[in-house]
């Protein structure tokens, strides 16, 4: 038992270390794009926020593309000029621009993320376009009759095998 306790402390703090989050996706470009929904599925009816992160100060405003699963256009283009100063990304200041909206469609999204500096070109009909980011998320189907039945069909057979063998 002594020995265990070290490596459980240990085991705790290594766990307790990969646990902490970063504020930001990684920046290692100087642009990212997330949302609160990273990684995981999104129940129909859900309010998605995409956030884009930018530690290029010349961007002024981003222009949001969100597209249904057969790839046409959901939502925008949808500016957002009012940055929000956030905590510095490796000693470089970050500037944070979202859009939420609430998703109902079944299938595979994407939102594309145009970052617009006076540097930059015209790309998907958006003009100064300094750099283009992408994130998706999946909207599945709410179905709790299917757990329902199963949960029955469990139970039922429980039942049954244990009438079966009190027989």
């Amino acid at each position: 038992m002594k020995k265990i306790t070290p490596m459980l402390i240990v085991a705790g703090i290594l766990m307790l270390l990969g646990a902490v989050y970063a504020a930001y996706p990684s920046l290692a470009s100087g642009y990212a794009v997330d949302s609160n929904f990273h990684g995981i599925n999104v129940p129909p009816g859900s309010d998605v926020v995409v956030a884009a992160y930018t530690t290029d100060m010349n961007v002024y405003q981003v222009t949001f593309i969100w597209r249904y699963p057969n790839d046409t256009i959901a939502f925008g283009p949808e500016v957002d000029n009012t940055a929000e100063a956030g905590d510095p990304y490796e000693g470089n200041p970050v500037n944070t621009f979202s859009s939420t909206h609430t998703v109902s469609v079944i299938g595979d999204w994407g939102v594309q993320a145009l970052f617009q500096g006076p540097d930059g070109k015209t790309k998907e009909g958006i003009n100064f376009v300094v750099q283009t980011k992408a994130t998706s998320f999946f909207v599945i189907p709410d179905i709790p009759v299917l757990g329902t039945i199963g949960s029955l069909a469990a139970m039922l057979l429980g039942l049954g095998l244990f009438i079966k063998r009190k027989k």
